[in-house]
């Protein structure tokens, strides 16, 4: 009859999650209810450590046949918002549109990265980097290649939890004498000799190094590779700041590659992305995490459960934040993969060049610069510290240490050349740098 509510079964939960409780780790829901299918079931975990269901009962609830999610913009075509995680203003983790989301995220990155797993950990960068860390690394041998500031983080996170039984430390180092020397990584050969003679578990390196603007090449990764599998562990590259320079980890022979949204995928900040390759996904079933919320492990079945149709939980997810990423994704994807990954090295040539013919020297030594991080030298602490630049109307990020021995009166400032904005006008980044530097330059006697 016109006008009447109809009554639609809901799977209604009797137990601790029904009344706020927490639900556990990887809790993995049916594949594709029904469209109107409202609640979810929950999970307990027993004395005995096996997963136990509580009780589930059919009730009947009445609904509006055509109700759906509240706001326009949010999900339409949703359900209405009751969960106790959100609310009607954010995309439901529990949602099969957010499911599509993630399942995208999956694919997007494994067809970039030829990764045999994906995962996405809530917070950004440093969680994906601390969450290897305790997973893999926990009283293992680890040796870290150090190319500055941000890879030198690596020694900051196992000293902050202890991690490995022992570390091994290979600096980035000059590679001339006088002031403003160039740095190169420690020499491949140097490198190899010391995995073979220690045999770490884990071997960490930056692909591009935020502090320095050092670039790892491929044959140099390459090595690192065979010489690490051929001891039995497991090679970790940071590819937070390799802006749109894509690693191919079946290629170059990377088990584990860590990046995050808001660099190279034009994105907002929001989680920590890692890659698997497979002797890493096979290597995580045997490992226990350190910790809860950055449980590698943990946040790899919920990924899992979503590319299985289903979805689960172990805690709250940045919805929304992920949305915009697979927006961006997709609009990366359609304008071309490898055409980003063209300019990015075209607009860091540009750059770099720039900046050598007004007078500054690049931190990074030939053969190893980054096309997406700049680091140069300067004499001026207001170039240094980006005083000059933000009266330009620009923001730099400020010169920061290495941690590889550099001299007391090393100074530098650093230029970030993200984005699909600055890619896709390269002409336009380049001349509102030359036009500040110009200006800059004309107002001081020291570079």
């Amino acid at each position: 009859m016109a006008g009447r509510r109809k009554p639609w079964m809901v799977r209604k939960s009797v137990g601790p999650c029904a009344r706020g409780g927490s639900s556990p780790p990887a809790r993995t829901m049916a594949g594709k209810a029904e469209k109107r299918r409202l609640g979810t079931g929950c999970l307990e975990r027993r004395g005995d450590g096996v997963l136990a269901d509580h009780e589930f009962h059919n009730v009947p609830i009445a609904l509006e046949e055509n109700m759906a999610g509240l706001l326009p913009d949010i999900d339409p075509d949703g359900l209405l918002e009751f969960s106790v995680v959100f609310t009607d203003r954010s995309l439901n983790h529990m949602s099969q549109s957010f499911q599509g989301v993630m399942t995208d995220i999956s694919h997007t990155l494994r067809q970039v990265y030829h990764a045999h797993a994906v995962v996405v950990v809530p917070g950004g960068g440093t969680y994906a980097m601390e969450a290897v860390a305790r997973q893999f690394a926990t009283d293992k041998k680890c040796l870290v290649i150090r190319n500055g500031w941000f890879s030198f983080r690596w020694t900051q996170i196992f000293d902050a939890g202890d991690i490995p039984s022992a570390s091994i430390v290979l600096k980035a180092r000059t590679i001339e004498d006088g002031p403003q020397a160039a740095f190169a990584p420690a020499p491949i050969a140097e490198v190899v000799a010391a995995i073979r003679a220690e045999k770490p578990d884990v071997v960490f390196a930056p692909h591009v190094e935020t502090s320095s603007g050092i670039i790892l090449p491929d044959d140099y990764m390459r090595v690192v590779a065979e010489a690490v599998e051929s001891v039995g562990g497991l090679f970790v590259l940071d590819c937070v700041a390799s802006g749109t320079i894509w690693v191919d980890m079946k290629d170059i022979g990377i088990d584990v590659l860590i990046s995050a949204p808001q660099k190279g995928w034009s994105a907002s900040p929001c989680s920590g992305l890692v890659m698997l390759g497979e002797r890493a996904r096979t290597r995580i079933e045997e490992t226990t995490s350190s910790s809860f919320a950055c449980d590698l492990k943990q946040w790899l079945q919920i990924m899992e459960a979503y590319e299985g149709g289903g979805h689960a939980y172990h805690a709250t997810m940045p919805t929304d934040a992920l949305v915009k990423f697979r927006d961006t994704m997709m609009e990366t994807e359609a304008y071309g993969f490898e055409k980003v990954r063209a300019e990015q090295q075209e607009l860091g040539d540009r750059v770099r060049a720039l900046l050598v013919g007004k007078g500054f020297r690049s931190v990074a030594a030939e053969g190893f610069q980054a096309p997406g991080v700049v680091v140069s030298y300067t004499d001026d602490p207001d170039i240094q510290n980006g005083k000059k630049f933000a009266a330009e109307g620009m923001q730099i990020a400020a010169g920061v240490p290495l941690q590889c021995d550099e001299p007391d009166d090393y100074r530098t400032f650093r230029l970030g050349l993200f984005g699909l904005d600055k890619l896709h006008d390269i002409d336009r980044a380049v001349g509102a740098l030359d036009r500040a530097l110009g200006r800059i330059v004309e107002d001081t006697n020291i570079r």
